[in-house]
């Protein structure tokens, strides 16, 4: 048990490529299963957060490390999701009528015509940054030998 969650909830020690893949993505595409089949807003909810911290905090911050470099980097690319997050749903909350339209029940009536550069530059934000964040994680090769944050991965490259 204290492995598992050293491995899921620290973002201690290094974790290679082939171990980001099978130990974070694994769970996320479970739980895309589970929800899809469920169709439970509630459970999505539930199971997002629960593999939220290990698939977008503790697996990058542990494949950084083991590049041989700071998991602080990850929070350049998590900046400008943030950025591009806040754009989007801002003008889209704009576009309704202000942030209490989008929770007052009704169906929403923007239409794409209504949505302006600065909300799609938001959206293109998020799109621009997360494959460059992907393959940065996922095609640089890991670090040889021990660093300063840990043996190397029992895995090979």
């Amino acid at each position: 048990m204290e492995r598992l969650r050293r491995l899921y909830l620290s973002p201690e020690g290094r974790i290679d490529r082939r171990g980001l893949a099978l130990y974070f993505l694994a769970p996320f595409f479970a739980v895309m299963l589970i929800t899809d089949i469920s169709n439970s807003p509630a459970l999505t909810v539930l199971l997002m957060v629960l593999v939220a911290w290990p698939l977008f905090v503790a697996g990058p911050w542990k494949r950084l490390h083991d590049m041989g470099r700071s998991g602080r980097w990850n929070l350049v690319f998590y900046a400008f999701y943030v950025l591009g997050f806040a754009f989007f749903f801002g003008e889209y909350a704009a576009a309704e009528g202000g942030w209490s339209a989008l929770f007052d029940g009704k169906d929403p009536v923007t239409t794409d015509d209504q949505l302006s550069a600065s909300g799609l530059g938001g959206f293109s934000t998020i799109l621009i940054f997360l494959p460059i964040h992907l393959f940065w994680l996922y095609l640089i090769p890991s670090q040889r030998g021990d660093n300063r944050y840990g043996p190397a991965p029992n895995t090979s490259e």
